[in-house]
């Protein structure tokens, strides 16, 4: 199957009763710059991982030709990060709470080494905007990371994949009407505001947005 069946996974459930929850702390957040050139170790973890991922696959599309562009990943602020081609924004997310231990295992995505803490770790962010989020799913063990992801209007997301032991789950804030796509291995779906769509991540996925708005999802990883 391509996508995971969210009613067999208790964490959609949860996430789709606290959607006003989740809801009320992204609006009170609701993308707002925030400066914070603190230390950040999940950069260059984040980093690796997604220039890896873009790298395995390319596409084309009417407005970017995947083939010859220029990957990029970029940090903001403190756990606030983007992709880009050829200097256009295509992708931006804000980090909110990880198990990963980077200091002690930097090479965690390729290795596949454990080093988790016990413990999911809110971010900066997470703490200033996103604490009812946290605490409603600190207790579930398998959360690997939570994040809020903006994915803007009028742009594709290149043919990827990313870490065949985590399953990846979209809870969808604010969905745009219209062309508007989320496909794993050839199957498309739409996101839905307040319902989960759950994948595994190592499946090849892309998605577009040809509308005028924006769309904004809660990212939840677990572990398969």
């Amino acid at each position: 199957m391509n996508y995971v069946d969210t009613s067999k996974l208790d964490v959609c459930e949860h996430l789709e009763k606290s959607f006003n929850i989740i809801l009320k702390d992204y609006l009170e957040f609701n993308f707002k710059f925030i400066e914070n050139n603190s230390y950040d170790e999940n950069y260059m973890f984040w980093k690796s991982g997604h220039e890896a991922s873009l790298e395995m696959k390319k596409m084309k599309d009417n407005e970017i030709d995947y083939d010859n562009a220029n990957f990029g990943v970029y940090k903001k602020s403190h756990s606030w990060y983007g992709m880009q081609v050829d200097d256009l924004n295509i992708w931006e997310a804000v980090l909110l709470a990880t198990k990963v231990e980077h200091k002690k295992y930097p090479m965690f995505h390729r290795r596949g080494n454990t080093g988790l803490s016990k413990n999911l770790r809110p971010t900066p962010i997470c703490k200033k905007y996103f604490k009812n989020t946290f605490d409603s799913l600190k207790t579930y063990t398998d959360i690997m990371s939570i994040m809020v992801a903006k994915f803007p209007s009028g742009r594709s997301i290149p043919l990827h994949r990313g870490d065949r032991k985590i399953r990846r789950i979209h809870l969808g804030l604010d969905v745009p009407e219209g062309d508007i796509f989320f496909q794993v291995r050839g199957e498309k779906k739409k996101w839905e505001v307040g319902k989960c769509l759950a994948f595994n991540d190592f499946y090849e996925h892309t998605a577009w947005n040809n509308t005028d708005k924006d769309r904004i999802n809660l990212i939840v990883d677990i572990k398969r």
